[in-house]
C-alpha cells in the first residue's frame, strides 16, 4: 500500500479510534474504587492486580493513549506541511475554529451534567470520581472555555490546551522537521528525552510539546521508512505494547525506570509507523469498527468523561460495576450525536474560513470548479478528507 501524497492515511484514523476507545475504557473503569486505587498506585485486590500491573493494562492505558494522540497530531499536522506549501494565514484561524467550537460545546454539555447530577464526593465512591466534586465558579468556567486552565468538570480538556499550543507553534515544528529530515530518528529520540526531562524540571511545556515533536520527526522520515515486513511487525507490536505499559509492570525502583516516559513515547511512535507501514495493522485499522471509532474519536474524547462521572454518582456504591457497563454505550451514542451536530458543522465552518482566507490562486480555481460541479450535480456524494483533520 502506498500513501497518497495529498490524501489521508486511513489506518491512522483507525489508530485514533482505538486510542479514543482505550481512554473511554480507562475512565469507565476508574469509576470502580479498586481500579481507581490502582491508577493512583494504591493497594489493589489481588484478584484484579493482573489487569493493573501487567502489560494487559494496555486495554485501559488512558494516559498512554493520550500520548499516542499527541504523537499522532504531531505527525498528521506536520506531514502535509512538509509535502506542500502551507497557507499559514488560512491555517491558524481555521485550526482554532476546528478545535474551539467542539470544545465550547463540550463544556456546555459538561456544565449541564454538572448541574443536573451534583458531584457529592461521597466517601463510598471511587477516589477518581470524588476528585470531581469541585465547586462551580466563573473563573473555572472561563478556564474551561478558553483552555487556559481547564478544571475537573471535563478534565480531558487539559490535553486540548497543549493541542492548541502545538497548533499555534506548528511552523516551528515543521521547520525543525524539515531541517532534520535526514536524521529524523535522532530528532525523535531527542524529543522523547526532552519530554522525559520535563517531568523532574516541572516544565509542562517541555514535557508535552516534545511529544508532538516526536510525531513531527516521524512525519519528516515517513518517505524513508520502508514497509514493515510481516514477522518484524509482530515483534515490533509486542515490543511497543510492552514499552507503552512499562510504567505499570516495570518496577519503579529498577535501573532505567527514569527513562520510562522515553520508552512510552518511542513505543507510541512505533505504533504510528506500524499503523501506516505494516499491512496486518493497516487491514485491522481500516476495518469498520476502528474507522467508525476514528470518525467520532474527537467527539468521544470530549464528551465521555462527564457522562462517566454522572453515571457513577447515580449508581449505588454497592454496585460500582454498573457504572462502566452504562457509561460505554451511552458515551458512544452521545459521541455520534455530538459528531453529527457539533463536530461536523465545526469542520465545515473551519473549511469555509480557510477557503475565504486562502491566497492560493490554485485553491481559488479549485473552489470555482467545485462550485460548478456542485451546481451540475457531478461532485459526488462524499468529501475527500485531508491529513490535517484531527
Amino acid at each position: 500500500m502506498r500513501d497518497r501524497p495529498a490524501g489521508r492515511i486511513g489506518s491512522l484514523d483507525g489508530l485514533r479510534g482505538v486510542a479514543a476507545a482505550v481512554v473511554l475504557i480507562h475512565h469507565s473503569l476508574l469509576t470502580i474504587p479498586s481500579f481507581a486505587n490502582g491508577n493512583l498506585h494504591l493497594p489493589v485486590p489481588e484478584s484484579r492486580s493482573w489487569l493493573v500491573y501487567t502489560p494487559l493494562h494496555v486495554f485501559w492505558a488512558g494516559g498512554e493513549a493520550v500520548f499516542v494522540f499527541f504523537v499522532l497530531s504531531g505527525f498528521v499536522l506536520t506531514l502535509p506541511a512538509l509535502r506542500r506549501t502551507q497557507d499559514w494565514i488560512a491555517y491558524f484561524p481555521a485550526r482554532l475554529v476546528r478545535l474551539y467550537v467542539p470544545v465550547v460545546a463540550s463544556v456546555l454539555v459538561a456544565l449541564v451534567l454538572f448541574l443536573v447530577v451534583p458531584r457529592t464526593g461521597d466517601p463510598g465512591e471511587s477516589a477518581w470520581v470524588a476528585r470531581h466534586a469541585d465547586t462551580l465558579s466563573l473563573h473555572g468556567l472561563v478556564g474551561d472555555l478558553t483552555l487556559l486552565s481547564p478544571t475537573r468538570m471535563n478534565s480531558p480538556l487539559w490535553s486540548l490546551t497543549w493541542e492548541v499550543a502545538f497548533s499555534l507553534l506548528l511552523p516551528l515544528f515543521v521547520s525543525i522537521a524539515a531541517v532534520t529530515r535526514r536524521h529524523w530518528w535522532i530528532t525523535a529520540l531527542v524529543a522523547a528525552l526532552l519530554s522525559t526531562a520535563g517531568h523532574p524540571l516541572r516544565l509542562q511545556w517541555l514535557t508535552y510539546l516534545s511529544m508532538f515533536l516526536v510525531g513531527s520527526a516521524v512525519a519528516a522520515g515517513w518517505e524513508r521508512i520502508p514497509q514493515v515486513r510481516r514477522l518484524v511487525g509482530w515483534v515490533l507490536l509486542v515490543v511497543s505494547v510492552l514499552g507503552l505499559t512499562c510504567g505499570w509492570w516495570y518496577p519503579r525502583e529498577a535501573p532505567g525506570a527514569v527513562f520510562g516516559s522515553t520508552v512510552i513515547l518511542l513505543s507510541a511512535a512505533v505504533l504510528v509507523v506500524l499503523a501506516g507501514k505494516w499491512l496486518p495493522a493497516e487491514r485491522v485499522l481500516l476495518g469498520s469498527v476502528p474507522r467508525t471509532l476514528g470518525r467520532i474519536s474527537f467527539s468521544l474524547y470530549l464528551v465521555h468523561e462527564p457522562i462517566a462521572v454522572s453515571i457513577a454518582e447515580l449508581v449505588p456504591d454497592a454496585h460500582p460495576w454498573i457504572a462502566p457497563l452504562l457509561t460505554t454505550p451511552l458515551a458512544l451514542v452521545a459521541a455520534v450525536f455530538f459528531a453529527r451536530f457539533v463536530e461536523l458543522p465545526a469542520h465545515r465552518l473551519a473549511k469555509q474560513v480557510s477557503r475565504r482566507l486562502s491566497g492560493d490562486p490554485s485553491a481559488a480555481r479549485g473552489r470555482r470548479a467545485a462550485g460548478v460541479a456542485e451546481a451540475t450535480g457531478t461532485s459526488g456524494g462524499h468529501r475527500t478528507p485531508t491529513p490535517t483533520d484531527p
